[in-house]
């Protein structure tokens, strides 16, 4: 079977790389307004998850400005899964096959554009790391998504240092180049 390949950035805005437990998905007490939602991909499993009522909206705000992907452990399942229940546009947002310590990925897949990193406080296994090439935010799981400030986020998206393709020219990300 042949390895799988992100698809490459467009380029044209940064990008916001978005986990899902903990984010969309509210797995504790909630202090947010959330519904449960029946989901499924391609009818082969189904899942009731916990998701915030404002969750929709709040991702059609980022993703008027950034270019979302997904990387979670729904992998090539979380557009297709959330879908509906989020109101997300037919054309699936692209995802990184990664679970667990996702920053040089997502450093990689980034190469010069500009990035940040939205995801629980618990998803990586050596903490959250200093960062100063991207903006990483730690949601707070009892609110996810909704604590999120879209303005706050692009102004600290235009505080980064601008890099250069020169920087990241040796990076591989699934296979990419």
């Amino acid at each position: 079977m042949a390895k799988y390949t992100a698809r490459p950035p467009r380029g044209d805005r940064p990008l916001l790389v978005l986990g899902i437990s903990g984010v969309v998905v509210l797995e504790g007490e909630a202090a947010v307004p959330v519904s449960t939602h029946h989901l499924s991909a391609w009818g082969r499993w189904v899942r009731d998850v916990a998701i915030p009522d404002a969750a929709p909206e709040r991702l059609a705000e980022l993703a008027a400005r950034f270019e979302i992907v997904w990387a979670s452990e729904w992998g090539h399942n979380a557009h297709t899964a959330f879908r509906d229940a989020l109101d997300l546009p037919d054309e699936p947002w692209p995802f990184l096959p990664v679970q667990f310590d996702k920053l040089r990925i997502i450093r990689e897949y980034a190469g010069a554009l500009p990035w940040v990193w939205v995801d629980d406080p618990i998803v990586d296994l050596h903490g959250i790391p200093e960062c100063t090439d991207g903006v990483i935010v730690r949601v707070d799981p009892a609110d996810g998504i909704v604590g999120i400030d879209p303005d706050d986020l692009w102004e600290r998206v235009a505080q980064l240092p601008q890099r250069d393709d020169a920087e990241t020219e040796d990076t591989d990300v699934g296979g990419r180049a």
